[in-house]
């Protein structure tokens, strides 16, 4: 089969096409695996994550393009304005349908426009369209216009609002029109902005073709009745979404509250997708999608009237909601509102302004500080106020956007509380009572990320094993594999073990890349695309050392839920993951023997 890299030079105003090799594909899969590689191999130690020579690298996997379920993905890899290291994302929508549809299994963008462009591509090629009149626009309107101007809405455009042009560390790339999809973590959006880049639309008129299309269907098929068969579960998933859960993340104590202070929240059902009463629409994220979870709602009284958003997610209602002690659903979907619209991470923005109101009730800052803003938790009009100061850049917000690690680095005595892994803040569960889930966000690649390693933490606290420290290297090894080969495939996570399995993964694979793959080839591939991972940030000086947790979670005791008093044994954790993986204990690094081991050469 023959695999396209699109590579787009916005500095000479050119394209070009490669081909990917085969083996390569064999090896790294697509999606999060292939770009990977594909990042590794196209940038140099130590390079400023805006300066040209850092690339974009978007990049579909191989069950996108066809009417493969729960489908709907692109990644997105570069270097990290917000942690300086290896960064994935992936966004939701029709862009990554359409890529493979254009003919190309990865887009690479490299150097950077002297004036604000948009991009149109094609099957045909690529046309560099003048963007000043976008510049400024926030990212609803311009995805609008972008669209238009593309002619037509049978592709999508994934653009950057104010925040991606200022540059701002934790700007996101928005697409999918009023659903606001996003490649949201990391920064992405400001390497768009470094480049003068507004935004790109991506149309695509065909189809690219499974490697053994009978088999294809009949795995299909396969996964079809499989949602039938989970009609119960599918059900929940349409009706909730994912902030249908918080009852029971609170009464295993792994809501993190009043930044991370406490592990449950007494107004979780106040903040609830499965209880708060808003009206809201049930849609999907994009095509292919026969469990839809996607929400638009609408508030349509009280203070925050006229807010209509997409969601909110979990993530985004830890964010902004229990971990700022806000109880308001309605006050969260403004908040929503705000950062998608100007383009900035809501996970961030939520985990900074937890952080600085810890801050200011310890008396660390004041209202001097703040802007006159009493930042106390609970009070959603003081969370709102300071949302709109990270949104205009302003006064105490404009220390915020730089990420909770760098205002940490800011305000004297803070730095414990910092609620953040090697620069990204932790996703939303306190894993105090959950070793593994602790873990990931110590290991993970691109840093304090709850996906990236696929071990959720309810599930292992529900077991009964989250706070047994044996086998818990194997169990994230294992788990990330897994976690790996869905986001390069790439179907959603949330139809794993439901839906899709170990098995159904390899049959799937098999018959898109038309050659047939075992389980014990997925863990491979997987493994691989874990040590190609830790490979970028070794390169840029990261060891054992790096891989930490906020003193919060390994030295202060919890102060509730079932896990009350316990603390994460982080160093022998690491211990347990290094062997697993067959890493250097002192250093926490893999060696030549077991790089020649999984076929990773010239590194």
């Amino acid at each position: 089969m023959l695999y396209r890299l699109l590579d787009i030079n916005l500095g000479s105003g050119s394209y070009t096409l490669e081909e990917i090799p085969a083996d390569v594909v064999a090896k790294f899969v697509g999606g999060r695996g292939l770009g990977s590689y594909l990042l590794y191999n196209s940038t140099q130690k130590g390079i400023d994550p805006l300066s040209p020579e850092n690339p974009m690298i978007f990049t579909a996997g191989l069950a996108q393009g066809l009417p493969t379920p729960f489908s709907p993905k692109l990644n997105l890899n570069t270097k990290s304005p917000l942690t300086g290291l290896y960064l994935y994302t992936i966004t939701s929508g029709k862009i990554g349908p359409n890529v493979r549809n254009a003919g190309y299994l990865s887009i690479r963008i490299r150097g950077a426009s002297e004036t604000p462009v948009f991009l149109i591509i094609t099957e045909k090629g690529v046309e560099f369209r003048d963007a000043r009149h976008l510049w400024g626009k926030n990212t609803r309107e311009a995805q609008e216009i972008l669209t238009r101007e593309a002619g037509g809405r049978k592709g999508d455009a994934a653009v950057i609002g104010p925040a991606g042009e200022k540059l701002i560390p934790c700007a996101g790339i928005f697409n999918q029109g009023e659903y606001l999809r996003c490649f949201g973590r990391g920064g992405c959006g400001s390497v768009m902005g470094s480049k003068n880049l507004k935004g790109i639309a991506i149309i695509g008129q065909g189809r690219p073709e499974a490697g053994f299309p009978e088999k294809y269907e009949e795995v299909r098929k396969k996964l079809i009745n499989s949602v039938k068969e989970a009609s119960k579960w599918a059900k929940v998933r349409r009706a909730n979404g994912t902030g249908g859960d918080l009852d029971v993340m609170s009464e295993l104590g792994l809501l993190p509250t009043r930044n991370w202070q406490a592990g449950t929240f007494d107004q979780y059902a106040r903040i609830s997708t499965a209880t708060m009463g808003w009206p809201r629409k049930n849609v999907a994220c994009g095509p292919y999608c026969p469990a839809p979870c996607a929400h638009i709602l609408k508030i349509d009284k009280g203070p925050y009237q006229g807010t209509a958003c997409e969601g909110p997610e979990y993530e985004s209602i830890y964010a902004l909601g229990s971990n700022c002690g806000v109880d308001r659903f309605d006050a969260i979907a403004a908040a929503c509102y705000r950062l998608d619209e100007y383009g900035i991470d809501t996970m961030t923005a939520g985990v900074a302004i937890g952080f600085a109101m810890e801050c200011f009730e310890k008396g660390l800052i004041s209202e001097k500080d703040t802007g006159g803003i009493s930042l106390r938790f609970g009070d959603d009009r003081a969370m709102m106020a300071m949302v709109e100061q990270m949104v205009r850049n302003e006064d105490f917000g404009k220390m915020l956007v730089r990420g909770t690690r760098y205002a940490s680095e800011q305000i004297a005595g803070s730095k414990g509380f910092a609620m953040h892994s090697k620069g990204l803040e932790l996703g939303g569960y306190e894993c105090r009572g959950s070793w593994g889930q602790a873990l990931q966000f110590a290991i993970n690649s691109r840093g304090g990320c709850h996906h990236g390693y696929g071990l959720p933490a309810r599930t292992e606290v529900a077991k009964g094993i989250g706070m047994i420290l044996e086998n818990k290297g194997n169990e994230i090894k294992n788990a990330a594999n897994r976690r790996i080969i869905s986001d390069s495939l790439i179907v959603c996570s949330f139809s794993q073990s439901k839906i899709y399995n170990d098995d159904v993964n390899a049959e799937m694979l098999s018959a898109l890349m038309g050659r047939e793959w075992t389980v014990a080839d997925l863990m491979t591939a997987g493994e691989r695309i874990q040590n190609m991972e830790r490979l970028f940030n070794a390169r840029e000086g990261l060891t054992r050392t790096d891989d930490q947790l906020p003193d919060r979670l390994t030295r202060e005791p919890k102060a509730d839920g079932p896990s009350k008093g316990k603390v994460v044994p982080l160093e022998e954790l690491k211990d347990d993951y290094y062997r697993a993986m067959g890493w250097d204990l002192s250093t926490g690094l893999p060696g030549a023997e077991k790089l020649r081991e999984l076929g990773i050469k010239n590194v």
